[in-house]
């Protein structure tokens, strides 16, 4: 038991750093004046790291059959912690926009395998479960990087960057627990095709991360609004991963109860949630409080996603399945500031929050859809 403790803790602390683009948002605003740059550029300086993460859960697959998964996570954790150096050496926009393009493409490498051994080492409801806790691992290494980030930018908004340095430890850890392990089962699968869905779970993550991302970049600008430029923002912040935390550790209790619906209480509650942030978000209060129930969602459907995931999808079909959930995860996360941009000048308004009503528009056509298809299979 000992044995199998050390290796879920091996396991879950590489989803440390699967959700940490948010983590220097703290930053932005001082990144936005000290480089002269506008709110949108600020904003995707943040989400950049998603861009060359992509490209890495692509390559992800064929590197992982070539050195193995465990070589993959250690190569990925290695260049996470080297992106913590170079806006410490020199604080430019350049070294920054860097730092952020090989922080992703380390996350990209081992992003996906943060699911995949689970589905490796376990199955049935514990394997729910840990899902759940990988969820809630994400929140929590958000909400302990945000308030050490919170104390680095008090020093310089650039030591900020500092605590993605940490991945040097969890690199050691993982060394010393996971073995390598025989991923070619010599079972023909046949050729990889995209079904409706898995299509439909890529989009669906899309949307999420999206969404999570969309507040903690705009969130600043509202703190910064009502308290001041002198407002602790990552403080504040940490209600996000605290709540996703909590949540994530409910999800096998939850989902024990609902199994299928699951998903469909997680989305009635995104289209709920991003209606009050559109047209009473500009209170940085309700902001947070709304904060807290995106997180609960979150906290419901992903894990749901990559448990179902490993239900009907196999062997390396599934490490490929995973791999497309997490590219919809970083394209998200890369297209939130864009996107409320794009919502903005749809609408005609200057509105920070306005654009949130559109992911309940999206959210809404997702929920039909799913009760739809659910009626189908079950009539």
């Amino acid at each position: 038991m000992k044995k199998d403790l050390k290796r879920q803790i091996a396991i879950l602390s590489i989803a440390l750093y699967v959700a940490s683009n948010s983590i220097i948002s703290g930053a932005l605003v001082f990144m936005q004046k000290d480089f002269g740059i506008s709110i949108t550029n600020a904003e995707s300086l943040i989400t950049l790291s998603s861009i060359t993460s992509i490209i890495t859960i692509f390559l992800s697959e064929k590197l992982t059959k070539k050195v193995g998964m465990k070589k993959c996570v250690l190569i990925g954790l290695f260049l996470v912690g080297i992106s913590s150096i170079l806006p410490i050496i020199k604080t430019t926009y350049t070294s920054v926009f860097i730092s952020r393009l090989i922080m992703g493409a380390g996350v990209g490498l081992f992003n996906g395998h943060s699911a995949n051994y689970i589905n490796i080492f376990y199955e049935g409801d514990k394997a729910y479960r840990l899902h759940g806790i990988r969820n809630s691992t994400e929140f929590i290494s958000q909400m302990v990087f945000l308030f050490i980030a919170g104390l680095f930018i008090k020093i310089h908004w650039k030591y900020a960057f500092l605590v993605y340095s940490f991945a040097f430890f969890t690199m050691v850890y993982f060394n010393k627990i996971i073995p390598e392990i025989d991923i070619n089962d010599n079972t023909d699968l046949g050729k990889f095709t995209i079904n409706k869905q898995i299509f439909f779970y890529i989009f669906f993550a899309a949307v999420m991360i999206m969404n999570v991302s969309a507040l903690s970049v705009r969130f600043p600008t509202i703190a910064t609004n009502q308290k001041g430029l002198g407002v602790d923002a990552n403080l504040y912040m940490i209600i996000l991963p605290m709540s996703g935390m909590i949540f994530g550790f409910l999800f096998g209790i939850i989902n024990r109860i609902l199994r299928h619906k699951t998903i469909l209480l997680g989305l009635f509650v995104y289209i709920v949630v991003n209606l009050v942030l559109a047209f009473f978000g500009n209170d940085m209060y309700i902001f947070l409080i709304c904060m807290v129930f995106i997180a609960f969602s979150q906290s419901l459907c992903i894990p749901y996603l990559f448990t179902e995931v490993s239900r009907f999808v196999k062997g390396s079909h599934a490490r490929i399945a995973n791999n497309l959930i997490f590219i919809g995860c970083n394209v998200g996360g890369f297209l939130a500031p864009f996107f409320l941009k794009g919502v903005n000048e749809l609408l005609k308004t200057n509105s920070l929050t306005l654009a949130f009503a559109a992911f309940s528009v999206i959210y809404g056509l997702m929920l039909i859809l799913n009760i739809y298809e659910t009626s189908k299979i079950r009539s």
